[in-house]
């Protein structure tokens, strides 16, 4: 899937979400590469970074971060855990129709009842006790309220991702879904506005897309698809006139009368007659 990213408008918002929380937000694409964090220089804790500071324990890290991108795909909800580590995480979908277009994470904190053994993880990873309690002890602690309000405020961040474009389909394959969008829906009046709502894009986006893709105008464009699939009912059903009328989307019988005849150069009926 052709995705883009627009990392200036991604920024304001996951710091608004930092500045809120205190604890680092990581944005990641479908197939679990970095895109962008707040901070966005040193996002990792200091506890991550003491734990990232061999290949072997960063790698370790990578893969906890894969798996539970995995379980998120699978769940399709935000998902808490812990990681390798013993510090919590949280990771929700950003999502686009029903397919996972990203990731957003936020992290590392840890909870107020927890009594997590850090002398255990400093004894497994081989690294001083002391110096990892002491990063431990720094990390932003979060209740089970806090990271369940947290994860319905980056619901509503990723929706303003697809609402301002900040995530978004390019223009190849966004056209492609509309094309088809429009193609399933002929039986509707198919407003610019619900088309371009249905795709978290500004009307303004829908019309650059269809002139670039299409060479036409969002309006002709549908016109000539209901008009197509009007002539093809015409051919090949037995449904009256008005049925047709009804199948393309119009609402009005005489309003799809003339639209027929001004497309196609004759009435439906004649049309009918003439290619029964």
């Amino acid at each position: 899937m052709d995705i883009k990213y627009d990392r200036q408008k991604l920024s304001p918002v996951i710091e608004d979400v930092y500045t809120l929380l205190g604890t680092p937000i990581s944005i990641f694409d479908r197939d679990f590469r970095f895109i962008a964090s707040y901070p966005p220089e040193g996002y990792l804790t200091d506890f991550c970074r003491i734990i990232r500071e061999s290949p072997e324990r960063a790698e370790l890290c990578r893969e906890s971060d894969e798996r539970a991108c995995c379980a998120c795909r699978t769940s399709e909800r935000p998902l808490s855990y812990l990681c390798h580590a013993g510090i919590c995480e949280t990771v929700a979908p950003i999502r686009f129709e029903s397919e996972i277009l990203g990731y957003i994470m936020f992290g590392e904190y840890r909870r107020p009842d927890e009594d997590t053994d850090i002398t255990a993880y400093a004894k497994r990873y081989g690294i001083d006790t002391d110096r990892l309690a002491e990063a431990y002890s720094r990390l932003t602690v979060l209740t089970d309220r806090q990271v369940a309000a947290t994860s319905s405020i980056l619901e509503s961040c990723i929706l303003k991702f697809r609402l301002s474009e900040a995530i978004s389909l390019r223009e190849s394959e966004l056209a492609g879904r509309i094309k088809s969008f429009i193609d399933e829906n002929l039986d509707s009046p198919l407003p610019t506005e619900e088309i371009a709502r249905s795709f978290f894009i500004s009307r303004q986006r829908l019309h650059t897309i269809f002139r670039t893709s299409f060479g036409t105008t969002v309006k002709k464009y549908i016109l000539e698809r209901k008009m197509a699939r009007a002539r093809e009912l015409l051919r090949r059903s037995e449904l009256s006139v008005a049925e047709v009328a009804e199948a393309t989307g119009f609402a009005d019988y005489n309003n799809f009368i003339q639209r027929f005849k001004g497309m196609v150069g004759v009435t439906p009926h004649k049309y009918r007659m003439e290619n029964k």
